[in-house]
């Protein structure tokens, strides 16, 4: 053979050798290595994991690993309409997501060392397919939505799964339920990336943003040897084929929240929000594995619930007549969140905080708008329900029962924070209510929340309450021990509520109000600070210990935690950069529980996952804030304190 033969054999052959070379040693390691919390790894060129909520166990390869063109997702049990479009959702998300990989060369790096001369159409190895399975043939008939709404302590068993992505064959998602199969979704989606479009042989095709496809555009049903697929449909294939691609194969991941109560809240009353915007917030919410939308739905400034057993209410109290939520709108937005892994809590905080039922019966509220507002509410407008007149709570059981028959959770929220007393203790009729009855106002509050607590307990739901009903009016023989309590005043505050026996939320100011640092809102000569300065950054809601001060016989009251957005400075304009990425913070707090056993977790190690996050979010069309300059998101470890 002449020496120019010989090179040209050396040279078709050498390329083979690489690839069994690395399929070999990948997969050894995949199936010798323990998962492991491969949470110090910087390099961007090492086996590094930027799912967020990172796993709770999950080990990672070396090897370059891309999407068939053929690329299908299959399952051998029977699809409800739910898990269907979740898996459509997926192979939408795969087609048509533009995220790059966070490095100076955006993922290029990673097909220089594979000798793929930059052409994504050589990448080595496809993945061929992701098939689902259930342990239990049991949960095959149940949708999503019959596991969202279970108590939040039997929520974690129910969102776990393991997912394996090997270098050959298909990959396999398994889930306990198809909610956990949906999680397993998730971050399966977010192991992979997009090449920029410079690297391809042929310009890629920009498909259309998910939530823009037409019902005619919708990827296809089909059915292959007795499995079903939901396939990615032929107008994706030649923008999958060596495109998207994960750089870290093989993955194998173990992975359940830490915590059933992983929550956002968001005020709706006093700035209005679209059903659009909502929804597209839930959506938000779902990439992340947040599970829990507490809807602040009604407040003193506003009523825009519309409820088809009290028109008047959102007639006299709402905004506009288009600034309102249907009992239709609610049941859209309830099965779309249950879809999506979410849980809608909906909250009527009363007796304060109410002020806006005036409107429509002045007869129920003490000291509408009295001057100085000051004097009779923390903030305008003043008014309460006259909680020590029978009838109102009579009233107020009438609004409780029509809209919990639109909820399909278990909780109720009924709030109880920030009931003014000087406003009750001036108004005439509650005045002689109280000497009738011989009660103080704190007996008024007791017999009020005994009897709206009851329907509650009658349509068997759970009320949640904020820590003032129990810290600050004595002993509330109504509020007995199932009822869930919200910190939010200072989360030192949650070991006295926990000495009670209650069931916490962590949501205290000083960590999780995304409002604080706005500056105040009160008009005044030379103002600027608001109550909860100042901002609170992802980085401090990081630093959070859901268990501190707890003792090991309270953590299981600790139900989870939340970030609350309250809206007197917010609307649909800005909504988004207040509450995107530092609620995803708060997702992996919560979901991941403590970092190398304890907390609180590294936000340094954390930060990476945060800038991936903040980019895919932002590459859906959410307007997430940056964290950082694009240099430092584009270098993992450099801008840190000590680098």
């Amino acid at each position: 053979m002449s020496r120019q033969n010989l090179w040209t054999a050396i040279s078709l052959f050498l390329p083979l050798v690489t690839t069994c070379i690395l399929l070999f040693s990948s997969s050894t390691t995949a199936s010798t290595s323990p998962l492991t919390h491969n949470e110090n790894i910087k390099s961007s060129t090492s086996g590094r994991l930027d799912v967020l909520p990172i796993p709770t166990q999950y080990s990672t390869g070396h090897t370059v690993l891309c999407l068939s063109s053929t690329f299908e997702i299959t399952t051998s049990f029977p699809l409800l309409p739910d898990l269907k479009d979740a898996i459509e959702r997926t192979n939408q998300h795969l087609s048509s997501d533009r995220h790059q990989y966070l490095s100076p060369t955006r993922g290029l790096e990673f097909f220089n060392n594979n000798n793929n001369n930059n052409n994504n159409s050589n990448c080595a190895i496809h993945l061929p397919s992701l098939h689902l399975d259930l342990t239990s043939s049991s949960d095959k008939v149940k949708p999503i939505l019959s596991y969202v709404t279970l108590p939040s302590e039997d929520r974690p068993e129910s969102e776990s799964y393991t997912l394996s992505v090997p270098l050959s064959g298909p990959a396999k998602l398994v889930g306990k339920t198809p909610l956990g199969l949906l999680r397993g979704l998730t971050t399966f989606e977010h192991l992979f990336y997009h090449l920029p479009t410079s690297s391809s042989s042929s310009q890629p095709t920009v498909l259309a943003r998910p939530d823009s496809l037409s019902q005619s555009q919708q990827l296809p049903l089909g059915s292959t040897n007795s499995e079903q697929v939901v396939g990615t449909g032929s107008s994706a294939q030649t923008d999958l084929d060596g495109t998207t691609y994960a750089p870290f194969a093989p993955y194998e991941i173990e992975d359940k929240p830490a915590f059933g109560w992983r929550a956002v809240l968001l005020d709706t009353s006093r700035n209005y929000f679209s059903v659009p915007s909502i929804l597209k917030m839930l959506d938000t919410m779902a990439m992340v594995k947040l599970n829990v939308f507490h809807w602040h739905i009604t407040d003193s400034n506003s009523w825009p619930l519309d409820l088809s057993t009290h028109p008047e209410l959102a007639q006299a109290g709402a905004y506009s007549p288009s600034d309102i939520y249907s009992e239709a709108d609610i049941r859209h937005i309830i099965q779309y969140a249950g879809d999506r892994g979410i849980d809608v809590m909906l909250e009527i905080d009363t007796p304060g905080h109410t002020a806006i039922i005036a409107e429509s019966h002045p007869e129920l509220i003490a000291c509408y708008q009295a001057s100085p507002w000051q004097r009779n509410a923390h903030q305008p407008p003043p008014g309460q329900l006259r909680f020590a007149d029978p009838a109102v709570a009579e009233f107020v059981n009438g609004l409780f029962t029509s809209t919990l028959g639109l909820v399909s959770g278990p909780y109720f929220g009924t709030g109880g924070d920030e009931i003014n007393e000087n406003c009750m203790l001036q108004d005439e009729q509650t005045a002689q209510a109280l000497e009738r009855n011989a009660w103080t106002l704190d007996d008024a509050l007791d017999d009020f929340t005994a009897k709206t607590h009851a329907t509650i307990r009658q349509q068997g739901k759970t009320p949640v309450v904020w820590q003032e009903m129990v810290l600050d009016h004595g002993e509330m023989p109504s509020l007995g021990k199932d009822t869930i309590v919200s910190i939010w005043v200072n989360s030192a505050d949650a070991r006295r509520v926990l000495d009670k026996g209650h069931r916490i939320i962590q949501a205290a100011g000083d960590y999780f109000y995304l409002d604080c640092g706005q500056g105040g809102w009160i008009g005044q000569e030379g103002g600027g600070n608001s109550w909860c300065d100042p901002f609170k950054t992802w980085m401090r809601m990081y630093s959070f210990d859901p268990y501190k001060d707890v003792s090991d016989e309270q953590k299981k009251l600790v139900l989870g935690g939340q970030a609350s957005l309250w809206a007197e400075q917010t609307d649909e304009t800005n909504f988004e950069q207040v509450l995107w990425p530092r609620a995803a913070a708060v997702a992996e707090l919560f979901w991941t529980g403590a970092g190398q056993g304890s907390y609180p977790r590294s936000a340094i190690e954390a930060l990476p996952r945060m800038h991936d996050v903040r980019y895919r979010m932002v590459d859906r069309g959410v307007n997430a804030v940056p964290l950082q300059p694009h240099w430092c998101a584009l270098r993992p470890g450099v801008c840190v304190m000590g680098a």
